[in-house]
């Protein structure tokens, strides 16, 4: 018998995992890349991880409605809040991705994702 235990994944193993769902979105590996954010996901319901990943898979399956309604369903935080920025930008609903990306610079202005915002903002010229 295999005790509860055993299963769980030790921080490092998560962080691993999750490079390695970005690595598979960078080279085309949709389904792959899927299958380790469910995973992550059932690991660590309470972690926002999985379902920021499976977001990025949405919007690299060009499913931006997707990406967004499970970008909503996470508490806000710098990292959601940014990618749903650009993920309503990408779904062509430019005034709530200008709320989300200003208010990340906003709120984290020297933080990577308020860089990311900002490239955001200029991209989309939000």
């Amino acid at each position: 018998m295999v005790d509860d235990t055993e299963l769980l994944l030790e921080r490092e193993d998560v962080k691993t995992l999750v490079e390695l769902g970005f690595m598979a979105i960078t080279a085309g590996m949709l389904g792959d890349a899927e299958t380790i954010f469910q995973g992550i996901t059932a690991a660590r319901p309470d972690q926002e991880a999985g379902p920021l990943g499976l977001a990025m898979v949405r919007l690299a399956q060009d499913r931006p409605a997707d990406a967004v309604a499970l970008l909503k369903k996470l508490p806000p935080s710098e990292a959601v809040l940014t990618y749903l920025g650009l993920a309503q930008a990408r779904h062509g609903d430019r005034a709530a991705a200008a709320r989300c990306l200003h208010g990340v610079i906003a709120s984290a202005p020297n933080s990577s994702f308020a860089d990311m915002a900002g490239a955001a903002i200029s991209e989309f010229s939000l």
